[in-house]
């Protein structure tokens, strides 16, 4: 075996700066920036949205205002509601080409202070109707909620079930990835 070779001081210090500068870069998040992902979620007679919100702390105040709507330092239930209610009036989904309206189910809404530090995510879970009818269907999802400069993305998955059996044929996502449009197939299994 042979063994492995010394580093001198100096190669050894330009190694970990290297590795340091790769691990910092590979954690960071835009601080200027609101960044949105959203994940919908096919499942017998519905699609499942999950909206995961994480502010940056150069904007975070902007989504603080909304959702702190009383200013008062903490986010009572009512007022979690009501914003994601307002996030979600400004998403369209549509099922075979007409709109279908968003249920809102729950949030979760991390401590403000982790908000602020733009080290947490606030999340929104909500749900629409869809009849499951076998053939081919499509769905487009457009998510204009801007509080800041934002990123987004959206992704779609699949829950099958004993009765149904869904299959994604086609998906698009457009440049600044606020929407998604997808084309599926649905069929007993």
């Amino acid at each position: 075996m042979r063994p492995f070779p010394a580093l001198s001081p100096f190669t050894l210090q330009r190694v970990l700066s290297a590795l340091l500068c790769c691990t910092t870069t590979a954690l960071a998040h835009p601080v200027d920036e609101v960044v949105q992902g959203a994940y919908l979620t096919l499942t017998p007679g519905t699609v499942q949205l999950e909206l995961d919100i994480t502010p940056g702390s150069k904007v975070a105040s902007s989504v603080l205002k909304a959702l702190d709507a009383n200013q008062d330092g903490k986010v009572q239930a009512q007022e979690a509601q009501s914003y994601a209610r307002q996030v979600l009036s400004q998403s369209t989904l549509k099922l075979d080409g007409k709109t279908t309206l968003w249920t809102l189910q729950s949030t979760e809404i991390p401590p403000l202070e982790d908000l602020k530090l733009g080290s947490a995510t606030l999340k929104i879970y909500a749900q629409a109707k869809r009849t499951d009818l076998a053939g081919v269907h499509s769905l487009s999802y457009l998510n204009r909620y801007t509080p800041a400069k934002s990123q987004w993305v959206a992704n779609v998955f699949l829950k099958p079930s004993a009765q149904w059996a869904y299959q994604v044929d086609s998906q698009k996502h457009s440049n600044d990835g606020q929407t998604l449009s997808v084309q599926y197939t649905v069929k007993k299994p």
